[in-house]
C-alpha cells in the first residue's frame, strides 16, 4: 500500500517523463531541418585553368520545425571560409577585388524525396565586397538562397554541390572532390493538400451554379378577321300568297270585329241605362 507521499513523488516522475518524452518526440522535426555546418574541400580554379583542392566551411540553412505542404520555404547555402589548420587554405583571389566590387555567386542543389522532384534547384547569391581583398586573399564568397515549394507530405534531403564564384573579371569553378561532399540539410513536410511531378495539382470542388430558370415569354399573337357582309340589294320581294300582316287566311276573324262589337255593347248598355232611369222618374 503506497502512502500519499509515495504516491506524489511517483506522480511527480511519470509527469516528468512524459514532458521529457513529448520534448524528444515533438523536437524531431526541429532538429531533422537544423544541418550544422561542415568543413568540406572543392576542387576550384579559374575556366581556363587547372583546378586545385580548397578548403569551405558549408551550410544548407533551412526553415525549423515542420512545413506545410505548397508553403514556400526558402533555403539558404553559406561558403565561409574554414576554421581548422592553416593547411586548409581557403579559395585564393587570382585578381585583386576593390571595395565596393560586386562578387556573385550561384551552385546547384539536388532534391532528394517525395515532396520536391528530382531536378537540380539552382541557389545564388550577391554581395558587395566591404574592404578590398588583394591577389591571394580568400574570396568573399556570398550567401546563396534558393526558394522550394514541397507538394507532398513526407521528408527531403537537400545536397549542395558545385558552384561558381565571380569577381572583378575572374570565375571560379568549383566541385566536391568526393561524390556527397557537399553540404545537405533534411526538410519536414506535414501532412496537407499533395500535388505531383513538382506542380501543385488544384482539387477539383464541385461548386453549386446557381441556375436561373426564367421562364420564357409566352408569345401571343392576336389576329383580326375583318368580316365584311355580302352586299345588300334593295329589291322588294311580294309574297305569292300575301304579307303575313296577322289578319285573314288560317287565323280566323280580323280583330276590327272585336272591337266594332265591344263599341255597341258599351253603347247599348248605356242606352238601357238611360231608359231605365228616365222610368223610374216618371214613376215617381
Amino acid at each position: 500500500m503506497l502512502t500519499s507521499k509515495a504516491r506524489r513523488r511517483l506522480a511527480l516522475k511519470t509527469s516528468a517523463m512524459a514532458v521529457l518524452g513529448a520534448g524528444i518526440f515533438g523536437g524531431l522535426p526541429v532538429v531533422a531541418a537544423i544541418a550544422a555546418p561542415v568543413d568540406v574541400v572543392y576542387n576550384c580554379g579559374p575556366a581556363e585553368g587547372a583546378p586545385s583542392p580548397y578548403h569551405f566551411r558549408m551550410e544548407l540553412r533551412g526553415p525549423a520545425g515542420t512545413i506545410s505542404p505548397s508553403a514556400t520555404v526558402t533555403v539558404t547555402w553559406d561558403v565561409l571560409t574554414p576554421t581548422g589548420t592553416a593547411s586548409q587554405t581557403p579559395l585564393p583571389a587570382t585578381t585583386p577585388i576593390p571595395t565596393g566590387a560586386t562578387v556573385s555567386a550561384s551552385g546547384a542543389v539536388s532534391p532528394n524525396g517525395t515532396p520536391l522532384p528530382s531536378t537540380s534547384i539552382s541557389a545564388n547569391g550577391v554581395v558587395t565586397a566591404q574592404a578590398s581583398v588583394s591577389t591571394g586573399s580568400p574570396v568573399p564568397v556570398p550567401a546563396m538562397t534558393m526558394v522550394v515549394v514541397p507538394t507532398a507530405s513526407g521528408t527531403v534531403t537537400l545536397k549542395g554541390g558545385g558552384f561558381s564564384v565571380q569577381a572583378n573579371g575572374a570565375t571560379y569553378n568549383c566541385q566536391p572532390t568526393a561524390t556527397g561532399a557537399g553540404p545537405a540539410a533534411t526538410l519536414v513536410v506535414g501532412t496537407g493538400s499533395t500535388a505531383t511531378n513538382g506542380t501543385n495539382t488544384p482539387t477539383n470542388t464541385p461548386t453549386n451554379t446557381p441556375t436561373s430558370s426564367t421562364p420564357k415569354p409566352t408569345k401571343t399573337s392576336t389576329a383580326t378577321v375583318t368580316v365584311t357582309p355580302p352586299e345588300k340589294t334593295n329589291k322588294s320581294k311580294t309574297p305569292k300568297e300575301g304579307a303575313d300582316t296577322g289578319a285573314g287566311g288560317e287565323m280566323g276573324p280580323d280583330g276590327r270585329m272585336f272591337i266594332l262589337t265591344g263599341a255597341a255593347l258599351i253603347a247599348a248598355a248605356t242606352v238601357g241605362g238611360l231608359v231605365m232611369r228616365r222610368r223610374n222618374a216618371t214613376r215617381g
